[in-house]
């Protein structure tokens, strides 16, 4: 939000400079982003007056010049115009000979249709404060001729650009930064001053206000202003509403952005004669019901939104925009003055589910002040009277069926002191907090603090205590080193398990990722199977394609994969911890299964993430923060109708490595994948197997297996994700993933750990090949462990290292195995006779041959 600091020092006494009264914001929690001047880059530039306009010298561009005599008070000047709204006794900016116009053009005399001209009357653009260029040169009502044109329009200022957080809407206005600054300096705060000169007649016999949505409308004013003519703003409007953003529209509208601006209210204007029978309905929309709004968009609404209608139909979104049908336009002569309070959540989801994001909606999804309403309206309309003339209507129609009820907090000096570890003195203390606005009592050696409308943040008595030490000052907190006994932490099973598993992928060479919970429901469908439980939807998501929680891990890391490969990083090796979800039925009173509830997700705000670097870092956003708020639970705690299980997600595409002068950049694949995933579970002290094709989508049918514990517990699975995800995620190469559930690799009996000597005795290797069909064979593991089995306690290694492929389609899969005995030397015989008894029952039970030769 940008405040230009001589508007805030209209209603506070301040002897700081704008930096400087940036730092007491910023040391009180009132973030300040930037402290910028407000004046543009030009020179030289006066108010000048036209005097005469001497002659005409035809048409050019389809204007018509003009030669006028253009005074500064002490000077008179020649200048050829052509601007429409040239005439005499007009006062605008003037550029004489030697001024300097934004984007450094300096201006001399010069020859114009054979007429000298000594200097230029500008407009907006050429001064370099607006866009406007057509309407004409750039007027300045009242002014001074010969007063330099940057502190005529107010310009010799600075603006501060304040990040408000969403706990501190008083803070979005004007008023609200100066009456920080008082309390922080001491300063004499006032508030704006309104004088209302009413006509005789009697707002209630012209407007009428029907609530019937009292729980999302708890108030609603109206006041109409007479015989208005709607125009162009006076200068010192516009540049000021342009210094804090706004682009001016005309006095009357013009007016009620200023007055948001100054006080954080927002008001609306409505042509009264488009307002059928001055009758103001606040409903909820109707199923199916569209409105056009101010923009020109039609918007299809539904029964959640609040409309404001008439009794022909809407007239505006309630909180967000006003509609073209009732329009503030050049031939409207009667205003009605809308200012109202509405439910911030109703204001929120309105204006998400339309995305029509605009000042009064940021404003009332934060809360508004409900007892600022009629100042608010008061104000608005003593400047439009002021601005575009007209009689103000006595009175104001108030609907406020819901009256607020004062909320009062009792402050404990002796709280003061706990939390803090020191205090004010009571009558300090008192003066701090009603220099905020917040008036106190004492109650003995106590207050009793009465919160202001405006403070909606303030609810218990450590949000006093916070008051008083940010005005007070930080710097008053003593620095005392802590005392008691110091007690050993022991991290949680899953926080060790984490870290584990990050030790052992790290030092692997890949590097993690941390990618946001939601889901594309398109692309999460690919990676869905018909048996897969309901995936659990937003209530109010952010965007179409991210209204899904995962369902499935490798969600995250294909996301990334896809991202590195589009920024030209082929060769990714990564993976994540994160969690999927999922519903579970409940059952109801009934006893019938009802369907989980689906979760409400308060921010994120998130991107993809950024390519792999080094050493296992990744370059990603913040992870998304997802609130699970369902109606029966409290705030910040799962709902227990969704399941949250734990994942690790590996993937792997391009090269198995970096590349080296010592060999072959060999391409990752499919036993890569598998082999860190089994490289985890040595690390979890797990032991695996390997099994059939797993339960998860989104792998290859025919490149897909599990890890098996021995009690057939599935701990992962692994294989070559499916061509047509990776193709729609616009992945040319193959990519090979893994996935490790880690509740279920948590709950599995860790294999012991035991000290095992260095062996004293020599080793006796052996080869054996097997040649299998290519029909229903055995697999390599069902092989490997019948060789374990029947091996004996002899054998310590067993690895496969040779598969070589027959032209018949046969294949022969060799292995090494390695015998060794604790207590003395294995002769021939012994190995040879456990060679025989293996060799047989591989070759009986699995019908397959010993290859010779």
């Amino acid at each position: 939000m940008k405040i230009p600091y001589a508007w805030i020092r209209e209603f506070v006494d301040l002897r700081l400079t704008a930096a400087q009264a940036a730092d007491r914001l910023v040391n009180a929690g009132i973030e300040v982003a930037s402290v910028t001047p407000l004046a543009p880059d030009c020179k030289g530039i006066v108010v000048g007056e036209i005097e005469a306009i001497e002659r005409e010298l035809g048409a050019s561009h389809g204007h018509r010049l003009v030669v006028c005599r253009v005074s500064t008070g002490r000077e008179h000047y020649s200048v050829v115009c052509g601007a429409p709204n040239t005439k005499v006794g007009i006062r605008a900016a003037f550029a004489p000979p030697g001024a300097v116009l934004a984007g450094g053009r300096r201006i001399a005399t010069a020859k114009i249709h054979g007429a000298e001209s000594q200097g230029m009357l500008c407009s907006e653009r050429e001064i370099g404060i607006g866009e406007e260029h057509e309407a004409g040169i750039l007027l300045l009502d009242g002014a001074r001729p010969g007063a330099d044109l940057i502190a005529a329009l107010g310009l010799d200022d600075h603006v501060l650009e304040v990040e408000i957080t969403p706990n501190r809407p008083d803070c979005l206005s004007v008023v609200g930064i100066a009456r920080e600054l008082a309390a922080l300096t001491g300063a004499r705060f006032r508030l704006p001053t309104i004088a209302l000169k009413e006509s005789a007649e009697a707002a209630r016999t012209l407007a009428r206000v029907r609530i019937e949505a009292p729980d999302l409308c708890h108030r609603f004013t109206v006041r109409v202003i007479n015989g208005v003519t709607v125009g162009p703003s006076p200068g010192w409007l516009r540049a000021r509403l342009r210094a804090v953003g706004l682009r001016p529209i005309s006095n009357v509208v013009d007016a009620t952005n200023y007055v948001l601006w100054e006080l954080g209210q927002p008001l609306h204007a409505y042509d009264y004669e488009t307002v059928a029978d001055g009758t103001i309905v606040v409903r909820r929309a109707r199923a199916g019901e569209r409105f056009t709004t101010l923009d020109g968009q039609e918007r299809a609404l539904d029964a959640s939104m609040l409309l404001i209608a008439d009794p022909r139909g809407a007239i505006g979104l309630a909180g967000v925009m006003g509609g073209a049908n009732t329009e503030v336009t050049d031939r409207t002569t009667r205003i009605l003055l809308e200012s109202a309070w509405f439910a911030p959540a109703s204001i929120r989801r309105t204006s998400r589910a339309l995305g029509l994001r605009t000042d009064a909606a940021y404003r009332f999804e934060r809360g508004a002040d409900i007892e600022m309403l009629v100042t608010a309206s008061a104000r608005a309309a003593a400047l439009i009277a002021e601005l575009a003339g007209g009689a103000i209507v006595r009175g104001v129609v108030d609907a406020y069926p819901r009256k607020r009820k004062p909320r009062r907090v009792r402050l404990r000096m002796s709280r003061v002191k706990g939390v803090l570890g020191v205090a004010p003195p009571l009558a300090q203390a008192r003066k701090i907090l009603a220099g905020l606005g917040l008036p106190g009592k004492a109650r003995g050696a106590d207050l009793e603090v009465t919160v202001p409308s405006f403070r909606r943040d303030l609810a218990i008595e450590d949000d006093l205590v916070e008051e008083i030490i940010r005005v007070w000052g930080y710097h008053r907190i003593p620095s005392t080193l802590p005392g008691g006994a110091i007690a050993l932490v022991t991290h949680p099973a899953t926080m060790r398990q984490s870290q584990t598993v990050r030790r052992a992928l790290v030092g692997a060479g890949l590097a993690e990722v941390i990618t946001h919970s939601f889901s594309d429901p398109t692309r999460a469908a690919l990676l869905r199977r018909s048996s897969d439980p309901a995936p659990v939807e937003l209530l109010n998501p952010l965007s179409q394609d991210a209204s899904w929680l995962r369902s499935n891990p490798l969600e995250g890391v294909l996301g990334a994969v896809a991202t590195n490969v589009r920024r030209q990083y082929p060769d990714v090796r990564i993976f994540e911890l994160c969690k999927t979800y999922s519903r579970v039925e409940t059952t109801g009173k009934t006893g019938v299964p009802e369907p989980a509830r689906a979760i409400e997700a308060d921010r994120t705000g998130v991107s993809g993430p950024a390519r792999a670097v080094a050493q296992g870092k990744m370059g990603v956003s913040e992870p998304a923060r997802v609130s699970l708020r369902p109606p029966s639970t409290q705030a910040g705690l799962p709902d227990p109708a969704t399941k949250e299980p734990r994942w690790l997600a590996i993937a792997l595409t391009g090269a198995r490595g970096e590349p080296g002068w010592y060999g072959p950049n060999a391409r990752a694949d499919v036993y890569d994948a598998k082999g860190l995933a089994e490289h985890v579970l040595d690390a979890l002290s797990a032991r695996a197997s390997t099994g059939g094709a797993g339960a998860l989508g989104g792998f290859e049918p025919d490149c897909h297996g599990t890890l098996v514990a021995d009690g057939g517990a599935i701990l992962g699975e692994f294989g070559e994700v499916a061509a047509a995800l990776r193709e729609s995620l616009g992945i040319p190469a193959p990519v090979f993933a893994a996935v490790l559930s880690l509740d279920v690799v948590g709950a599995v009996a860790p294999a012991p750990t035991r000290y095992q000597a260095l062996p004293r005795f020599p080793a006796v290797e052996r080869d054996l090949a097997f040649v299998v069909g290519d029909g229903q064979t055995p697999t390599a593991a069902q092989i490997e462990s019948a060789l374990r089995e029947e091996a004996g306690p002899l054998l310590r290694r067993l690895v496969l290292f040779d598969v070589f492929p027959f032209p018949d389609g046969r294949s022969s899969l060799a292995w090494r195995l390695l015998f060794q005995a604790e207590d003395r030397t294995l002769t021939d015989d012994e190995v040879n006779a456990i060679q025989e008894r293996v060799v047989r029952r591989i070759t009986e039970t699995f019908h397959i041959t010993l290859r010779s030769g």
